[in-house]
């Protein structure tokens, strides 16, 4: 079950329908749940849904949850949201931040395909775990979960002593 919650605040006090912000709203959260939790949750500070296909998202923030708690958020600066296609955007200084796996990936843009469960990128991406660093050259592909991040043409930095690499573990 896909929904859509959508709290407008501010704006215009008169208007009338060729104003053109009709399809315009502030504070918007669409989540999809299953068996009574929420799979996945997507806030946006504004979304505009003038396009019959596509959701545009100003400040997006994607929350990847996983037996009912948080595992992961994608966020950016804008995205997009295809109904049909149940296919997210992020972009913009995006950033893809696991909270059970303690990683944090970085790049230009993230998508996240609904009904696949899956995460990539297709430019250069960085992985930081600690103070370990992976450069994918080509981007990366996960689930949602990122314990299994595949790299596509990568470069690694590890920890230069023994007590970086230390620190990278705790």
């Amino acid at each position: 079950m896909l929904s859509v919650l959508a709290a407008a605040c501010g704006g215009k006090k008169d208007f009338s329908p060729d104003d053109g912000d009709m399809q315009r709203a502030e504070g918007v959260t669409i989540f999809e749940s299953k068996d009574s939790q929420k799979k996945w949750i997507l806030q946006s500070d504004e979304v505009d849904f003038k396009d019959l296909n596509n959701a545009v998202l100003i400040n997006p923030r994607l929350m990847l949850r996983e037996n009912g708690e948080d595992s992961a958020e994608v966020s950016g600066k804008r995205g997009t949201f295809d109904y049909l296609k149940k296919l997210v955007s992020i972009e913009g200084d995006a950033h893809v931040r696991s909270f059970t796996e303690k990683t944090d990936l970085s790049t230009e843009r993230f998508f996240y395909d609904i009904d696949k469960d899956r995460v990539w990128s297709d430019k250069k991406t960085i992985v930081t775990r600690g103070n370990t660093q992976v450069t994918a050259r080509g981007g990366i592909e996960t689930d949602s979960k990122l314990q299994v991040i595949e790299l596509k043409q990568q470069s690694t930095r590890l920890p230069q002593n023994r007590k970086e690499l230390q620190e990278a573990v705790q």
